[in-house]
């Protein structure tokens, strides 16, 4: 790809298309980042602050064309692309009100007569890499936090929502934060490689596939600078015969095929209990069955395209090759449009331990169906994946599910809850699924020194 390209992905036709990143400027931005950086670290957390209500009420009033926007560039349905518009006016308001607290310096006695004071500096100018499936969550839930925190941000969107990043873009610039604290640009792979190593740079966070993570990782390491991956996952989602099937079986459907199935913290495995594995199943082919798919910003569409060919074309051989290695096809749906990067709601179950399906993440709407007879045989299953992201438990026997949670190796366990991402909870996996944490008061901290003073009284 020459440039960044905003491409339909209902009509697959090229809307616009934008450059990339002059070199020859960059020396002078990053100049120009790092002399509002150092005013605004000096500023008090009440004055880094002050901006998130105008952000707030500029996001909420403008939901609607963000959101039509985010659908037209990704396929979202436009309902969902207004509610994360509507969530990440959240991060404004939860910041606003928890920031100083969160920030202030701890103070200790450590022994009769002296202080210990730790207080959380900013590092400098972070370099964000950021996804297409949340054009505007992604790159705030990590900007706010950042910014607030004293530091300013770099931000190189995916290439196929450069509309999107450019109207988010325009959003904070009718905000009183300073000039040079926000920046987006379009920067190709060579760039952010060169970036990456630059002295002006001081930290790293990416959202992205665990191939990218890998580099930019590795890249960060050689300059011994911090980084926050927040990489793919294979989160499952553990159903119990003794969990209310009818009351929660919308929820559940709902944490698979959400943003047409393109989230990290969907549920991709569905662990269910064997004794009632034919009920579930039934009942999911019926919810499924009644999905609509078609142009996502019409009333009534439930599934969008997926954001790209290559994606739709990647999730097709994974599924193709899966049942090529003896996984089954327990239920597609034959009537999708004929134009657009659609993908059939798929469920696949038989699946066997050496195929696509049960070693990589599924990123669409293709639903894993696994069974188990134990406890035991749950939390194997749960475990044999290379990913580590969130895990969801649905059972009414409590005590049970807060053991299990101890022994699933993920960032996150939700019990009784669909895996979400929430502006009070720290975010974020383990294994190949990243470290660092976003969200929260974690979040908050994430591109700060601690720095201590000992003080003899």
């Amino acid at each position: 790809m020459s440039s960044f390209q905003s491409i339909n992905p209902f009509n697959e036709k090229l809307d616009s298309s934008f450059p990339f990143f002059d070199p020859s400027q960059q020396e002078d931005l990053l100049k120009e980042m790092q002399k509002a950086q150092c005013l605004w670290k000096k500023n008090s957390i009440s004055e880094r602050i002050a901006f998130l209500p105008q952000l707030a009420k500029l996001l909420r009033e403008n939901a609607d064309e963000l959101g039509k926007v985010a659908a037209l560039e990704m396929g979202k349905t436009f309902p969902h692309a207004k509610a994360e518009v509507i969530k990440s006016a959240s991060l404004c308001d939860y910041y606003y009100s928890s920031a100083e607290s969160i920030l202030q310096p701890k103070i200790e006695i450590i022994e009769q007569g002296s202080q210990i004071t730790s207080f959380y500096e900013p590092l400098g100018i972070v370099l964000g890499i950021f996804p297409w499936n949340f054009p505007y969550w992604q790159i705030l839930r990590s900007a706010i936090p950042t910014i607030v925190s004293g530091n300013a941000m770099l931000v190189k969107p995916a290439p196929n929502v450069p509309k999107s990043s450019l109207l988010l873009q325009q959003i904070l610039v009718q905000t009183e934060l300073p000039k040079n604290l926000f920046v987006t640009a379009f920067f190709n792979e060579e760039q952010i490689a060169k970036l990456i190593s630059h002295k002006a740079i001081s930290a790293v966070t990416l959202t992205g596939s665990e191939k990218a993570g890998s580099i930019v990782a590795s890249l960060a390491a050689k300059e011994i600078k911090p980084v926050v991956l927040e990489l793919g996952g294979s989160d499952p989602l553990i159903l119990f015969a003794d969990a209310p099937l009818e009351k929660i079986i919308d929820q559940i459907v709902f944490s698979r095929f959400q943003n047409n199935g393109q989230s990290c913290v969907a549920a991709k495995r569905f662990l269910v209990e064997e004794k009632i594995a034919d009920k579930f199943l039934d009942l999911l082919i019926q919810k499924i069955s009644q999905f609509k798919l078609g142009d996502p910003i019409e009333e009534g569409t439930d599934i969008g395209p997926l954001a790209r060919k290559d994606l739709r074309d990647l999730l097709l051989n994974q599924v193709k090759d899966s049942v090529n290695s003896g996984a089954k096809i327990a239920y597609q749906q034959k009537d999708i449009p004929a134009t657009g990067y659609f993908f059939p709601p798929t469920i696949l179950t038989d699946i066997p331990k050496d195929c696509r399906a049960y070693e990589e993440e599924l990123f669409g709407p293709v639903l894993s169906l696994y069974t188990f007879t134990s406890v035991e045989e749950a939390i194997e299953i749960a475990n044999d994946t290379k990913f580590g992201l969130g895990a969801s438990i649905f059972t009414n026997d409590l005590e049970r599910a807060s053991k299990m949670a101890t022994d699933i190796e993920s960032g996150m366990v939700y019990i009784n809850q669909i895996v979400k991402s929430d502006v009070q909870i720290p975010f974020g996996g383990s294994k190949h699924s990243g470290f660092g944490r976003e969200l929260g008061p974690e979040g908050l901290k994430a591109f700060c020194q601690v720095k201590t003073v000992w003080q003899k009284l």
